[in-house]
């Protein structure tokens, strides 16, 4: 949670809004200025408006205050324009820091820069208090189908193994019924080939002799017929 004390004035929301809009400056944020690419648009959009400020204040920044466990607001209401930041670690002793002073043409540019972005604003030490330098955001849509689709293909291929050895099981199934068939099939006709012998043989006895009923199977004696 980086803690910084800088010098410099706050630049309300709304008009950083304006400026961008106005400036039509498409790469620049206006809900988070410490964005790399919202940085360095805005630092080139000064140096071409106010060149004569901009080379008295080469170490102008823009800082955030932010508190990631406040999920009410998109933004804070203002950010900061700074000519000198100090990121506080462990502790800092204000009265050396701001002992070192201002020099007169730094104060005089960023007081002038203050006059046309943010004016009436007060130019002073601040202590700031960010929670989150980089904002992490949940994945965007986009982000999320392209992700789903990847695992859908990694999915397909890690479990291709899996159903290797499932068709695999299939073909012995499909091979055990395939067996099964033939038996079940050649035994069907075995029994038909043996019931036609029979019958055969019973027609050949009629035709020889065509007075003598055929014969009956002999059963055991005392069992009713």
């Amino acid at each position: 949670m980086p803690t910084y004390l800088c010098h410099g004035f706050r630049w309300p929301r709304p008009l950083i809004r304006i400026h961008i809009i106005l400036q039509n400056l498409d790469d620049a944020a206006a809900e988070w200025l410490m964005a790399p690419a919202t940085t360095a648009t805005l630092t080139q959009n000064f140096h071409t408006l106010y060149p004569e400020l901009m080379a008295s204040l080469p170490s102008l920044r823009f800082i955030e205050q932010y508190d990631p466990a406040d999920t009410t607001a998109k933004s804070q209401p203002f950010a900061y324009v700074c000519d000198q930041v100090h990121e506080v670690q462990l502790g800092v002793d204000i009265d050396e820091v701001r002992g070192r002073g201002v020099a007169n043409e730094a104060w005089g540019a960023l007081v002038d820069l203050r006059d046309k972005i943010a004016p009436g604003e007060k130019v002073a030490w601040f202590v700031v208090v960010n929670g989150d330098v980089e904002r992490w955001a949940p994945p965007t849509v986009g982000l999320l189908e392209g992700s789903s689709a990847g695992s859908g293909v990694s999915a397909g291929s890690a479990i291709s193994p899996t159903s290797g050895s499932g068709s695999s099981m299939g073909r012995e199934e499909d091979g055990e019924k395939q067996r099964k068939g033939f038996r079940k099939w050649f035994g069907r006709n075995s029994l038909r080939k043996s019931k036609s012998m029979r019958d055969l043989n019973i027609d050949e006895s009629i035709e020889s002799h065509p007075g003598t009923p055929p014969s009956l199977p002999q059963t055991a004696p005392g069992t009713a017929v």
